[in-house]
């Protein structure tokens, strides 16, 4: 069993959002998360097992897979929040420019079988989590998803070798669906006709029925999100005109983001960039403040298929900032 050189849950976050002001998040920016602890993985010891419903089972090494055609994807990394209170948003959040082999292309060089219907992947850390131990971190994809063309068997992050503390040497990285999904210190790759039985699959992760959803929902594809970039508070001054921006992003493309400066009693269409593969994009909205104090500022996108961020509590809430207009100092 790999030996772990820190121990539990961890995270590190070093950017709020009036700190995103790049479009590609660098890595010394990007929040990190792990459930159990990161593990002691050596780059020579490190192997890829792709195995279960497949005709041809492959074990992989770091060379390997550098000799193998290379891709890479910008994506939205979004950490889905504490799966003990999936009602609380987090805005854990980065675009990162990911590079590595197309998942699609190593499942299809050891030949899916039929009835395969998803595509489980193993790391290799293990310890405690909500005060049970768990002997791996496990998570599922769809094989639809697993094919599409966009996940990758990730080596680099925005053109460096993957950090230990991101996953490193080898994650999966699954645009469009939550961080959880992405698996770090990647080990193995299991095609099965089921879901996977791990308590991060069918205890955490899993959201509790909805309205639209009566029975318990995959925490997969990213819901509508957004938030405010800028302006901060002490930025903005009466009469004097003022850029609103910050960034939108879904599993899908985002549509239309609304901007609110008076706590939500009006909204207006803020303009929204084409989205760049599967980054996150850029809206903004002028603004002239024309009374003195205190505003509430909010932001909430929308995809082509009606979903929006709610005003409940979800991890995707509607992003809100409190700032006061102040006069321009003479």
């Amino acid at each position: 069993m790999t030996r772990m050189i820190r121990e539990g849950f961890g995270l590190v976050q070093t950017l709020r959002p009036e700190g995103m002001t790049d479009f590609v998040t660098p890595a010394a920016g990007l929040f990190s998360v792990w459930h159990l602890g990161i593990p002691d993985v050596q780059d020579r010891a490190w192997t890829l097992t792709i195995d279960g419903l497949v005709s041809r089972p492959l074990t992989l090494d770091l060379d390997d897979l550098r000799r193998l055609p290379q891709a890479n994807v910008t994506s939205v990394h979004e950490c889905a929040g504490s799966p003990l209170k999936p009602e609380v948003p987090q805005r854990r959040v980065g675009n990162v420019r990911w590079g590595g082999v197309r998942l699609r292309d190593l499942l299809e060089a050891a030949r899916i079988e039929p009835s395969a219907a998803y595509v489980i992947s193993v790391g290799c850390d293990h310890g405690t989590f909500d005060s049970v131990h768990h002997d791996r971190y496990e998570k599922d994809l769809p094989i639809s998803k697993a094919l599409d063309g966009s996940s990758l068997v990730a080596l680099t992050l925005n053109g460096e070798p993957l950090p230990a503390e991101h996953g490193g040497p080898v994650r999966l990285v699954v645009p469009g669906y939550y961080g959880t999904n992405s698996t770090k210190w990647l080990t193995e790759l299991r095609l099965s006709g089921h879901r996977s039985a791990s308590a991060f699959t069918t205890r955490y992760y899993m959201d509790p029925p909805t309205a639209g959803a009566p029975d318990d929902t995959p925490v997969w594809e990213l819901a509508p999100n957004s938030c405010l970039v800028a302006p901060a508070d002490g930025q903005v001054h009466l009469g004097q005109p003022v850029e609103i921006w910050g960034w939108a992003w879904a599993a899908e493309p985002v549509t239309s983001v609304e901007v609110t400066t008076d706590g939500g009693q009006t909204w207006a269409t803020a303009q929204v960039a084409d989205r760049i593969d599967y980054g996150w994009q850029r809206f903004s909205l002028p603004w002239t403040p024309s009374c003195l104090g205190e505003h509430i500022l909010a932001c909430r996108a929308a995809t082509r298929d009606g979903k929006t961020q709610p005003a409940t509590a979800r991890r995707n809430r509607i992003y809100q900032r409190i700032i006061f207009v102040t006069q321009e100092a003479t």
